[in-house]
């Protein structure tokens, strides 16, 4: 039987690192630090070192969808008819920043979690500004 887990376990773990994963997410900077404040699904892609490009254009194309291209006061496509930029503050609020003024917020996305994060040169119009973990539009 412990032979049979071991072999499952295996299998499951070459199995995983077949699988490419391109990453997304928004992040504001702080002091030296960049933070992130909205997270993307994960999608699969085929190849780490040639689908760069198709990484980027996934991670372009749902920020356009979630913010019409850098606006945070759009509602979410959750059907919550919460805005975007308090989405973003509940997401600071959790790592424990309640108060947040005037961050212009950056998209990055990230390949196979190799290297560093690369800057989409997408950003959003407005600032992202959070008091006691609300937004408002500053």
């Amino acid at each position: 039987m412990k032979c049979l887990l071991v072999l499952l376990s295996l299998a499951a773990l070459a199995r995983a690192q077949d699988t490419f994963e391109c990453e997304c997410a928004a992040y504001v900077t702080m002091g030296d630090k960049e933070v992130e404040v909205l997270k993307f699904p994960t999608t699969t892609i085929d190849d780490c070192t040639t689908d760069y490009p198709v990484c980027f254009e996934r991670c372009s194309n749902e920020w356009n969808f979630l913010t019409g291209d850098g606006s945070l006061n759009i509602v979410g496509p959750d059907g919550d008819g919460i805005l975007i930029g308090q989405h973003m503050c509940d997401t600071l609020k959790g790592s424990g920043i309640t108060e947040l003024g005037q961050h212009v917020v950056y998209l990055y996305y990230h390949v196979c979690n190799a290297g560093p994060w690369i800057f989409t040169g997408q950003y959003s119009h407005g600032n992202l500004c959070c008091t006691s973990g609300k937004y408002y539009d500053c």
